[in-house]
This record gives C-alpha cells, sequence and structure tokens, in this order.
C-alpha cells in the first residue's frame, strides 16, 4: 500500500476476502477506529504500526440474509475463533451444515496468517476442516481457539 493512498482500498480488499461488506469492516490502531478516508501518511503510520482489522457483524446484513443488525440467518450459527494474542478475535455467521475449513481459513485470512499452520480447537477436542459445526454440536457464540 502507497503511503497516500486511502485506507479505504484496505477496507475494500479485506471485505472482498471475508465476504463482508465494506460497511462492516473497522480498523482499529491502538483501540481508535482510523477513518476509510485517511492515508497511512495523514496519520503519521510507519512501517512498525500494526492495525487491527474488526469485522463489526451489527454493522451489516448478516450472509445468510435476513435484516442488517439481525443475527444469524436461518441455518446460520454466530462463532467466534480466538487466537492466543490479545485482539485475534474473529465472530462470524457460519452455516450449520458447512465444513469448518472455511471458517478456519477466513480467521487466517483476517489475521494475516495465510502462511503459517494453525490448529483450532473446541471444547479441548482438535478440529478437523472437514467436519461441520452441526456435526459438532456447536451452539450459537461458541468459541473456536486457534493455536500456533
Amino acid at each position: 500500500m502507497r503511503l497516500s493512498q486511502p485506507l479505504q482500498a484496505v477496507v475494500e480488499h479485506m471485505a472482498g476476502r471475508l465476504q463482508v461488506r465494506p460497511e462492516q469492516i473497522l480498523l482499529l490502531l491502538r483501540d481508535t477506529e482510523l477513518p476509510p478516508g485517511s492515508t497511512p501518511l495523514g496519520l503519521g503510520l510507519g512501517v512498525a504500526d500494526i492495525i487491527d482489522c474488526v469485522v463489526d457483524m451489527a454493522a451489516g446484513e448478516p450472509q445468510g440474509g435476513g435484516e442488517p443488525g439481525a443475527g444469524p440467518g436461518p441455518g446460520e450459527l454466530r462463532l467466534t475463533v480466538r487466537g492466543q494474542e490479545k485482539d485475534s478475535q474473529l465472530t462470524l455467521n457460519v452455516p450449520r451444515a458447512e465444513p469448518l475449513h472455511r471458517l478456519m481459513e477466513r480467521y487466517q485470512e483476517a489475521m494475516g496468517l495465510g502462511g503459517h499452520q494453525l490448529r483450532f480447537f473446541f471444547d479441548g477436542q482438535r478440529l478437523a476442516g472437514t467436519r461441520t459445526p452441526e456435526q459438532l454440536g456447536m451452539e450459537p457464540d461458541d468459541v473456536i481457539e486457534a493455536w500456533a
């Protein structure tokens, strides 16, 4: 990214990768929301600054349809993936019958860990990406842990 390029480019990129609407993407620097129209140069950002990307599920339409700001759609489940690092958490609405490998991929992309080998656990059991939330008996707001 160029220093003079608006952060909106990052918002749009992340929205596409995470398959959410751009309005659902928040960029945070030390718990302060960054305006999408601002530039890294204008904000005084350097190469060592870390910007967190957060998906605000309440800000847009859930992937299964429904009213904006509504919970999971029919056949969906709201799950949270939490990593070892502070602020490495992502909450998504996922289809109950969809294999978890898709959720795992979305988490790795959102956290910038695409090249890393992560292990995912639910209730102390290592998860296989071929299993579905339905098969595992997952319930709304369950937490999956991600470990490097």
